[in-house]
C-alpha cells in the first residue's frame, strides 16, 4: 500500500484495530470492501495471502463445534445468535488474518527493524540497552527463516524416505522434539559466532550506533499516519451510525 515501512504498518494496524471495534454490519462491510481494494493493489501476493489463510479456514468448522457447545453449556444465548456471533466472529478473523498477510508478504521485516532504527538514531540516546534490543530482533529475524527452511528440509528428506507415513499426531510431536532441539543449537552457534565478529568490530564501543542504509522519516511521513489515523476513525465513526 504505502512504501513507507512505519506508513504501511500504520495502515494495517489501524485497519485491524478499527475491523476489531465495528459491531455493526456496515463497518464489516466497509473493512471487506478496504481489504478487496488491498487484494487488488497486491496482486501479486494474492496466493501467498490466500495459502495463509487456509489453515483457519479448513479448521473452522472445528472451531465452530467447539465454540456452540461451549456457548450452548456456558451461557443462555439461543442457537441463532450463538451462530451470528461464531460466524462474524471468523469473518472478523480472515479479515484480520489477511490484512496482516498481505503487510507481511509486501513489507520485508528488516525494513521495519531499520526505520526504527534510523529514526532512533535521529535522537542520539547514548542507551545501550535500546541497541541491544535492536540486535536482538535483527538477529532473529535473520535466523528464523533459515531455521524454518531446516525443519522444512528435515520433514521433505523424513517423507522422501517414508519415515512419516504411518507416524501418529503423537509420534509426530515426539519426533520433533528429538529433531528441533539439535537444529537450534546450529543457529544458536551461529548467532554467538556473529555477535564475536560483531564485537571484534567494534559493537559496544558507541551509542547509539549508524544505519548503513537509513529509512528517512520525516513531515510528509508525520501527516500520513495522522490521515491514516483519521480515515479509520471516520469509518469507524460512520459504521457505527
Amino acid at each position: 500500500m504505502f512504501k513507507h515501512p512505519l506508513v504501511n504498518l500504520w495502515f494495517f494496524l489501524g485497519f485491524s484495530l478499527s475491523l476489531l471495534m465495528s459491531i455493526t454490519y456496515t463497518g464489516w462491510g466497509i473493512h471487506f470492501i478496504i481489504l478487496i481494494i488491498i487484494g487488488w493493489i497486491n496482486k501479486r501476493q494474492v496466493k501467498k495471502v490466500l495459502r495463509r489463510l487456509k489453515p483457519f479456514i479448513l479448521y473452522f468448522p472445528i472451531m465452530l463445534i467447539l465454540y456452540i457447545l461451549f456457548s450452548i453449556f456456558l451461557t443462555d444465548n439461543s442457537i441463532k445468535i450463538i451462530l451470528n456471533e461464531a460466524v462474524f466472529g471468523f469473518i472478523k478473523l480472515i479479515l484480520m488474518v489477511g490484512a496482516m498477510s498481505f503487510f507481511i508478504e509486501s513489507t520485508p521485516s528488516q525494513d521495519s527493524v531499520v526505520v526504527a532504527r534510523s529514526i532512533w538514531a535521529k535522537t542520539g540516546k547514548p542507551w545501550k540497552w535500546m541497541e541491544d534490543f535492536f540486535l536482538f530482533l535483527e538477529m532473529t529475524l535473520r535466523f528464523y527463516p533459515t531455521f524454518q527452511s531446516n525443519w522444512q528440509s528435515v520433514r521433505n528428506s523424513r517423507k522422501s524416505l517414508g519415515l512419516e507415513e504411518d507416524l501418529s499426531p503423537w509420534e509426530q510431536v515426539k519426533t520433533a522434539t528429538s529433531e528441533i532441539p539439535g537444529l537450534l543449537i546450529y543457529q544458536l552457534r551461529r548467532a554467538d559466532d556473529i555477535g564475536t565478529a560483531m564485537k571484534l568490530r567494534g559493537y559496544g564501543k558507541q551509542f547509539p550506533r549508524g544505519v548503513t542504509n537509513p529509512i528517512p522519516f520525516n513531515s510528509n511521513h508525520v501527516i500520513q499516519l495522522a490521515l491514516i489515523t483519521l480515515i479509520f476513525w471516520g469509518i469507524h465513526s460512520i459504521a457505527a451510525l
